[in-house]
């Protein structure tokens, strides 16, 4: 296991937002050294190259938000800040954290099930 602190530092300087990618990122790179040696060049490119990847695998995580079907919901606040709370939920908030954040940022008042089901019905499409 890796030291918890130290996948923390590396997700900060790297600007990788999820824990799961800086794992594959150092599990990647040590796939790369040994099969293509420690030299620096090859260092170099195989870090450029996976970076790149978790890069744009964290885009694409990131449109899938946006991609957000409203049918069938009537609550105001839902519909205004919809795609901030699969944002949310995404960055790992719960839905009484969301709900909390909602009433500080925006002054809105909605009930935690209103989320919970929102974001159920946003997973199964």
């Amino acid at each position: 296991m890796l030291p918890n602190t130290q996948i923390k530092k590396l997700m900060k300087l790297l600007s990788i937002k999820e824990e799961k990618n800086a794992v594959f990122f150092i599990s990647r790179l040590q796939g790369w050294i040994e099969k293509n040696g420690n030299y620096k060049n090859s260092i170099l490119k195989g870090i450029n190259v996976i970076l790149q990847d978790i890069h744009n695998n964290e885009i694409k995580e990131a449109e899938k938000i946006k991609e957000i079907n409203l049918s069938g919901i009537k609550h105001p606040v839902l519909i205004k800040y919809g795609k901030e709370i699969l944002k949310l939920h995404q960055e790992g908030f719960g839905v009484r954290r969301i709900q909390k954040w909602l009433w500080e940022a925006h002054r809105s008042k909605i009930s935690h099930s209103s989320i919970y089901n929102y974001i159920l019905k946003q997973k199964m499409q």
